[in-house]
């Protein structure tokens, strides 16, 4: 098969230097990854983390990223330009960017400040408007025309595995994927869901990349 894999997080701009991200380093999406190669598939690897692939083998595509726009940039690309089989796209995506940057005026409103460069630490507070971000997950096949096998990720905080379960069964079909693999922070390094159409598994989060495999061949 011809793979591609997403891992890691995104930046979104404060300013010139700051940036807003998120908690996640790219492990598992590297693991899968990895592990598909093993198996002699053909693999891409788009992550914010290159410094995690321990193959060491030039058949091993590895594309690195920052932030929201190089993910997006890259995806496009290699999507359009290539026809792979499968695509898992585990990367935790910005929901948010930053559009404007605001401090607190003498009267009490709010005043727009230059965010093209370094915004000055001497403000006593920033006030940031963030607008969502467009769904990567969701232009995959709507935008860039991909037809073979997809593979959402998505999390969770503070519910149980039942919610977890509906929510990430409706975001699946939201976005025209095969399986979403759905987890809770709280159990995250423990085991996840495989999710399809016809109902969810439970895995260990070492058996995932290999359950992964004999769903999608």
């Amino acid at each position: 098969m011809k793979v591609l894999v997403t891992a890691g997080s995104t930046e979104v701009p404060i300013d010139k230097v700051r940036v807003i991200s998120n908690i996640f380093g790219g492990r598992t999406g590297t693991a899968i990854a990895e592990y598909f190669f093993s198996q002699g598939d053909e693999v891409t690897l788009i992550t914010s983390n290159p410094s995690l692939v321990k193959v060491l083998d030039s058949k091993l595509k590895v594309i690195s990223f920052r932030t929201y726009d190089q993910l997006l940039e890259s995806m496009s690309l290699e999507i359009i330009t290539n026809n792979f089989d499968v695509i898992i796209h585990s990367a935790a995506v910005s929901d948010y960017y930053v559009s404007d940057v605001y401090v607190m005026g003498p009267d009490g409103s709010l005043v727009l400040v230059d965010k093209s460069k370094k915004i000055s630490s001497a403000h006593s507070s920033l006030f940031l408007e963030m607008k969502p971000t467009l769904k990567i997950i969701d232009l995959i096949r709507k935008i860039w025309g991909f037809s073979g096998r997809l593979v959402k990720f998505k999390l969770e905080v503070g519910i149980s595995d039942e919610e977890l379960i509906a929510i990430a069964q409706k975001s699946r079909e939201a976005s025209e994927a095969d399986l979403i693999v759905a987890n809770c922070l709280e159990w995250s390094d423990r085991y996840a869901y495989i999710i399809s159409e016809s109902g969810s598994i439970r895995v260990s989060r070492k058996g995932l990349a290999k359950k992964l495999m004999s769903l999608l061949t």
